[in-house]
C-alpha cells in the first residue's frame, strides 16, 4: 500500500514538472510556431571611434574590452603641428591688431581702410580659435560609457580623417530585431511588451522600439515561420533588464504579449 502511494506522488510529481516545463518551451518556442513574435540576434549599440584631424598615434588603447567612461582618453595624436598652426595664426592676429590700432590714430585713413583693418583683425581672431579647435581634436575621448570591443590603429600609424580608429560598444543598450509577417504586423505596436529567451540564460522583459514602415522579403538568416509569407516587417526590440550573461551575436526568440 505504502508503495502504491509513493507511486502516485512520484507520478504526480514528474506530471507538474513536466507540464512547467511544456510552459516554459512552449512560451520560448511560440514565436517559431504560431505565436506573436520571432527569432533574432541579440546586437548592442556600437560606435566607431574616427579622427577629425590627421596626425601620428603616440598613445592607444592596448587591446579590446577595456571597459571606459564618457570623456576617456582613447587616442592621442602628436599635437605638434596643430601647435604650429595655433603660432602661426596667433602671430598674423598681433600683425592685424597692430595695423588696425596703426589705421584708427592714421588722421587720412577713410572709413574704408579702418573698416578694411577691422576686418583682417576679425579674420585673424577667427584663424586662431581655428588653429585651437585643431589642436583639441588631436585627443580624441569615448563618446559613451562601454568597452571598448575593437582596436584598429596603433601607435605609430598615421590617423587619417574619417577612417575607424576602433570601436566602443555599449553593453547596456541591448536589442534584437525579428521579423513578423504581413499578415501579423497589425498586431504589434511601439512599447509593446515582451520576454525574451536564450538558450542558456534566463529570461528578460522587452519592448518594441520600432516597427518598420515597409515590408522586405525575410533575410536569409531568419527562418520563415509560415513559407507562404513570403513578406515580413522589421520589429526592433529593446531588451529592458539586461545583464552580463547577455552578449551581442547571441541568438534569442522573442514572444509579444
Amino acid at each position: 500500500m505504502n508503495k502504491r502511494i509513493i507511486a502516485i506522488i512520484l507520478v504526480a510529481l514528474v506530471a507538474v514538472g513536466g507540464y512547467f516545463a511544456y510552459q516554459k518551451y512552449f512560451a520560448t518556442a511560440a514565436g517559431a510556431n504560431g505565436g506573436l513574435g520571432g527569432s533574432g540576434m541579440i546586437e548592442t549599440t556600437q560606435i566607431a571611434i574616427t579622427p577629425q584631424t590627421a596626425g601620428r598615434i603616440i598613445e592607444a588603447p592596448p587591446n579590446e574590452g577595456l571597459p571606459v567612461k564618457k570623456g576617456d582618453v582613447l587616442y592621442r595624436l602628436d599635437p605638434a603641428m596643430a601647435q604650429y598652426q595655433v603660432d602661426q595664426a596667433q602671430a598674423g592676429q598681433k600683425a592685424a591688431a597692430a595695423n588696425y590700432s596703426n589705421v584708427k590714430k592714421d588722421d587720412g585713413a577713410t572709413s574704408a581702410d579702418r573698416a578694411a583693418a577691422k576686418a583682417q583683425l576679425d579674420q585673424a581672431n577667427i584663424a586662431v580659435k581655428m588653429a585651437q579647435v585643431q589642436v583639441g581634436y588631436t585627443v580624441i575621448t569615448s563618446p559613451l560609457v562601454g568597452t571598448i570591443t575593437n582596436v584598429v590603429a596603433k601607435v605609430g600609424e598615421n590617423a587619417v580623417p574619417g577612417s575607424t580608429m576602433a570601436v566602443v560598444s555599449d553593453p547596456a543598450s541591448l536589442t534584437v530585431n525579428i521579423y513578423v509577417p504581413e499578415n501579423r504586423i497589425g498586431e504589434v505596436k511601439v512599447g509593446q511588451s515582451g520576454t525574451l529567451t536564450t538558450d542558456s540564460t534566463d529570461s528578460y522583459q522587452v519592448e518594441v522600439s520600432f516597427v518598420g514602415s515597409q515590408a522586405e522579403f525575410t533575410p536569409a538568416s531568419i527562418e520563415t515561420k509560415d513559407q507562404r509569407v513570403k513578406l515580413v516587417y522589421q520589429v526592433k526590440c529593446r531588451i529592458l533588464n539586461p545583464d552580463s550573461s547577455l552578449k551581442a551575436g547571441m541568438p534569442a526568440d522573442v514572444v509579444l504579449k
